[in-house]
């Protein structure tokens, strides 16, 4: 898959935890910038993934990279059980679901619910190990919207790296992750 363009992302308002809108280039404008965008903060398979990732945010703030989480919904409850509990860093609302389009060159990505009614969907074995990593999880909110990961370059460099979420909780070994947005940068530069 080709990498979207950053004009897909760069004019989105994005809504702080705090209440204050942003321009989402401003997360990138001076340094590069890991994005989160998960499917849904309550899921079990992104609050995973989440502590995952910020287990290593270290790492990718050593490697140069801001880093931070988008969702494309906002429910309070959802939010406040999330961080800090999965995810201690900063929190973006993408109300236009601008970064989630972006995965499809423009398009909204979606999965079905229903391809979890087969018990052979891969999706189960992801589920299961990580429930046994996350305490309590939910089924609030909207879950169909695959999410992924973004590198982007600072400034107006454009999309370095990007992995976009195929079926529920798809997502490639951390360390390959933080592996894969130190090359990005590094060939960016």
């Amino acid at each position: 898959m080709s990498l979207p363009p950053l004009t897909l992302i760069s004019e989105a308002t994005l809504k702080t935890k705090e209440g204050q809108e942003i321009k989402a280039r401003e997360l990138w404008a001076q340094q590069p910038c890991f994005l989160y965008c998960i499917r849904r903060p309550g899921c079990v398979l992104c609050r995973d993934e989440a502590q995952k990732l910020w287990r290593e945010q270290q790492a990718l703030t050593n490697a140069g990279l801001k880093v931070a989480c988008i969702v494309h919904e906002w429910i309070d409850r959802e939010i406040n059980a999330f961080v800090p509990e999965y995810w201690a860093g900063d929190i973006y609302h993408d109300a236009d679901k601008a970064f989630y389009k972006a995965f499809g060159q423009g398009d909204l990505r979606t999965a079905s619910s229903l391809a979890l009614l087969n018990p052979l969907n891969p999706a189960w074995g992801r589920i299961l190990a990580a429930r046994k990593n996350v305490k309590d999880s939910n089924v609030n909110g909207e879950a169909s919207i695959l999410g992924g990961l973004l590198v982007v370059k600072a400034g107006e460099g454009g999309i370095a790296w990007m992995h976009a979420e195929k079926t529920f909780g798809e997502f490639p070994d951390t360390q390959d992750v933080i592996a894969a947005a130190k090359e990005a940068l590094g060939a960016a530069q």
